[in-house]
């Protein structure tokens, strides 16, 4: 609703008007190594919410098309086979909304979160090989039952975070079955918007008020004055976390503000950024978890996106590719074992003007790690 208003209050050119004009593109400023790539279309309005690697040859982006004032929308799925992106079929699903969410580890084992927006109902789909396979989980078409996000580990298992029986809750797939592990001891009711597993194999669940690690018992970071929106985590260690996100602060249709912020062991603080309107949108680790990307777009830069990089002691920004369209990434994945990055989004806010789906790929030459 909030960014439903900064667009109209923002962007539109006239009272009352619907459409959402093209930001104007600097064609001058170079993408730093971010390029484009080649999806197939989809049907108008589209988006992708979500992108995840299990390596070069194997990847997935999620999110809707056929979205306008009058519809849900319908699942909409890619895969990458290492030479191009192409459409996996999601008619088999049947249900009219979005693929919220996909994760996946380097052997393969992918999962994806689904959400019926027309019965407010959330649905959970194992990758078979050729296609999204619904999998059942305890609460699964209950009213009070929510899946927001999925982790995948190394070993299959799987990590799910949502509602359930009203309450924020954690749920684990132990390769048979999904089961609701005990809430957080404290009673914190925050909704957990989403859920990482570490290299360490503990695994973090976070929102706007929450942020607790699971080893086999909860363990609580307090959090205060943060973020009204949370988009990634990234538990570097226990005390060497991040999170990423935006906050609205101002009034009038005037756009969010990125949000970052570092934990140390033992307090909150927020970091700065190179822009001052937009979203930070998701975070992405070294494969020892160490800061390395974080994909977000920028206002009124807003015709390419707007990455940060990690130069090893500050986040630096570093652009996407200028288009003639708004660019907004919605999620980032790194390729495990490589120096490879893609991330995925949409080229419009709302259904109009009618948007298109967007990837854009990273791939750093040998032996450069930033």
């Amino acid at each position: 609703m909030h960014r439903r208003r900064f667009v109209r209050g923002a962007l539109g050119t006239a009272a009352g008007a619907t459409l959402l004009p093209a930001l104007p593109a600097r064609a001058a400023v170079r993408a730093d190594g971010w390029q484009q790539a080649d999806v197939p279309d989809a049907a108008e309005m589209a988006g992708l919410r979500s992108v995840a690697a299990a390596g070069p040859r194997l990847a997935w982006a999620v999110g809707t098309e056929g979205l306008d004032r009058t519809t849900y929308g319908r699942p909409l799925a890619y895969r990458w086979n290492g030479t191009a992106w192409f459409r996996t079929d999601t008619t088999g699903l049947a249900f009219n909304g979005f693929l919220t969410r996909v994760a996946a580890n380097a052997s393969g084992d992918a999962w994806a979160v689904g959400l019926d927006r027309e019965h407010g109902l959330w649905h959970l789909y194992a990758w078979d090989g050729d296609g999204w396979e619904r999998v059942p989980f305890p609460g699964e078409g209950a009213a009070d039952t929510a899946v927001h996000d999925v982790a995948v580990a190394p070993d299959g298992s799987a990590w799910a975070v949502g509602t359930y029986e009203n309450r924020s809750r954690t749920m684990h797939w132990n390769g048979r079955r999904w089961r609701w592990i005990r809430p957080l001891p404290s009673g914190n009711n925050n909704a957990a918007v989403g859920v990482r597993r570490s290299c360490r194999g503990d695994v973090w669940i976070y929102g706007s008020g929450v942020c607790a690690r699971w080893d086999g018992a909860w363990h609580e970071i307090p959090l205060e004055g943060q973020m009204s929106h949370v988009t990634g985590m990234l538990p570097a260690a226990p005390n060497d976390i991040w999170l990423c996100g935006y906050h609205w602060s101002l009034p009038g249709g005037r756009p969010p503000a990125p949000r970052l912020s570092h934990y140390d062991g033992t307090a909150w603080q927020y970091v700065g950024t190179p822009f001052a309107g937009g979203e930070l949108t998701g975070i992405v680790g070294d494969d020892r978890d160490r800061p390395d990307r974080i994909a977000g777009w920028e206002y009124p830069d807003g015709n390419r996106a707007h990455y940060l990089r990690w130069d090893g002691g500050n986040w630096v920004g570093e652009r996407g590719p200028a288009s003639t369209t708004p660019v907004l990434m919605n999620g980032i994945a790194r390729v495990p074992g490589t120096r490879e990055y893609w991330s995925a989004g949409s080229t419009s806010f709302f259904p109009y003007p009618p948007g298109q789906v967007r990837v854009e790929r990273l791939r750093l030459p040998a032996g450069r790690s930033r």
